[in-house]
């Protein structure tokens, strides 16, 4: 039966990772695309009003990429409560850094570190 957990969580923990690496990358790439247009534009001596709407749509979607980045860190962190749930807390699954800390875990955890 642990073998069966474990088998579980490291498929999970094996998803997990390259997800949240993906909203990075995304993230990244959106941010270097709304730097081309506004560049873009200054280059061509375009109106300012050229790629409004384009940088408008790209706000947004970044705004939504932020938020499914913070969801997915909330998400890493109740997995990590669910493995430590199903008895799993001695194994680690290969995460390559500390889950994110939330709420006020985080605050305690800062001010652990500046003691």
């Amino acid at each position: 039966m642990l073998n069966v957990r474990l088998n579980a969580a490291r498929k999970i923990a094996d998803a997990l990772i390259p997800s949240e690496a993906d909203i990075e990358t995304a993230i990244a790439s959106t941010s270097r695309l709304i730097a081309a247009i506004a560049e873009g534009r200054a280059e061509t001596n375009l109106p300012v009003a050229m790629g409004q709407d384009s940088l408008a749509a790209l706000s947004a979607t970044m705004a939504a990429l932020i938020e499914a980045r913070g969801k997915i860190a909330t998400a890493h962190q109740a997995l990590a409560q669910d493995r430590i749930d199903a008895g799993l807390r001695a194994y680690g699954m290969g995460d390559v850094s500390d889950c994110p800390s939330t709420g006020a875990l985080g605050l305690v955890e800062m001010s652990r570190s500046a003691a």
